[in-house]
């Protein structure tokens, strides 16, 4: 690197730095928080890339292989929905800065784990702690920017679609010159910057509007149809995901596309998140949100059926593509479903969304390891038509019943 380079990259750092300076407390909070969730979503999307190359260090079946995904979820699901529950009763500055820290050092142990044991006891530590923040920062988003939460909620999954498709694409570039393990602890250092940012940076002093979860409302939430219908859309179609996210890599290379083509192929399927949800938040105000969910489970069923079905070669990886931008818009018309039915616990609402959010992760790409194991990672792959069959019955179901009551502008 010659001077002029490298004078113009301390230029570009000082004039970062200088923006964030002038940011008011809710600019640089919200600035952290995104930050956040496009390094935790390179971490999560590079696993998938990263399998086969894990399986060979470790020499593990593709059952075992499997457990991977359930071990980095779990403990996320119950630290969420902890979190979620109190999160109008706790410091937040204090837990978030603790979930960020702790999860940037479990990143490094996953990179350092020496068997496959403790590879996985890393993978569901860093669960643990990231699902403090998984469980807080929508929430303290919505709260910081309540005139606007719709498109902050849209930025965000936007920023995390944009992480995600970095992941595949920074596992190919570390492969090209190191071991995976280097590639989580590159990412642990990565964390430092928002999590400096966070501790010099005091909250705003408004109170969170969001009241703490009791038993007595959590029943009244659950008894309602739109949050039964998110919480088991949630965990289909996540699931479904879930499914692309561990294992389309494999199952690509299974056939005969070489590494860098299947991974660049995932990275394809989570850059489609990104328009596709953009387009949503469009559609999302001038459309009820069960036209869209139906519109865009058939859509995808049509995809899926032909990336796993119907097509071969090249045409293969474009119906993969489709079902990406499709699958996209799923999740947050779900979660505004949710957020609309209760707006006065937003909080606890999320954290039932970082419940059902996290189980689908978890079971669906360990039940495909058994059927890889068993039978073929095709039939597998063949396999999550159904759920999104699933999904596409229950929202008919939730349309007919919001017809029947009146209530159509509110789904």
């Amino acid at each position: 690197m010659n001077n002029a380079d490298r004078n113009h990259n301390v230029s570009v750092i000082i004039e970062m730095k200088e923006y964030i300076q002038k940011l008011d407390h809710r600019g640089r909070w919200t600035i952290a928080l995104f930050l956040y969730a496009g390094m935790g979503a390179i971490v999560f999307q590079m696993r998938g890339a990263l399998l086969p190359n894990i399986q060979n260090t470790f020499s593990v079946s593709e059952s075992v292989l499997g457990l991977v995904s359930p071990a980095g979820t779990v403990g996320f699901t119950a630290a969420a929905l902890l979190t979620g529950m109190i999160a109008g009763k706790i410091n937040l500055k204090r837990f978030l800065l603790i979930g960020v820290a702790s999860t940037a050092a479990c990143t490094l142990l996953i990179g350092l784990a020496p068997t496959y044991f403790l590879f996985l006891g890393a993978m569901a530590l860093r669960g643990i702690t990231s699902g403090i923040p998984g469980g807080l920062a929508r929430p303290l988003l919505g709260h910081l920017h309540p005139e606007q939460r719709g498109r902050i909620f849209n930025l965000d999954t936007a920023i995390w679609a944009g992480g995600a498709t970095l992941g595949p694409l920074f596992a190919t570039l570390v492969l090209s010159f190191g071991d995976w393990q280097h590639a989580y602890l590159i990412m642990g250092f990565l964390f430092i910057p928002a999590l400096i940012v966070m501790f010099k940076t005091d909250l705003p002093a408004e109170k969170m509007e969001e009241e703490p979860l009791s038993f007595d409302k959590l029943q009244v939430i659950l008894k309602d149809p739109r949050i039964m219908i998110m919480a088991a859309g949630l965990f289909l179609s996540v699931g479904v995901e879930g499914g692309f996210f561990t294992w389309l890599p494999y199952y690509l290379t299974e056939s005969n596309f070489t590494q860098s083509v299947a991974n660049l192929t995932l990275s394809g399927f989570l850059a489609a998140y990104v328009p596709g949800r953009l387009l949503n938040s469009w559609f999302a105000e001038r459309f009820k949100y069960t036209t869209l969910l139906l519109v865009n489970s058939l859509a995808v069923i049509a995809s899926l059926s032909a990336a796993f079905v119907f097509a071969d070669g090249y045409l293969k990886v474009i119906a993969i593509i489709a079902a990406g931008f499709f699958i996209s818009t799923i999740w947050p018309n779900l979660f505004s479903l949710g957020i609309k039915a209760f707006p006065q616990h937003s909080g606890p609402v999320n954290g039932l969304v970082m419940t059902f959010d996290p189980l689908g992760i978890s079971v669906f790409p360990a039940l495909m390891g058994v059927i890889a194991d068993a039978y073929t990672i095709s039939l597998a792959m063949q396999l999550l038509i159904s759920p999104m069959v699933a999904l596409t019955l229950l929202v008919f179901f939730l349309k007919g019943l919001v017809n029947g009551s009146g209530g159509e502008r509110t789904a």
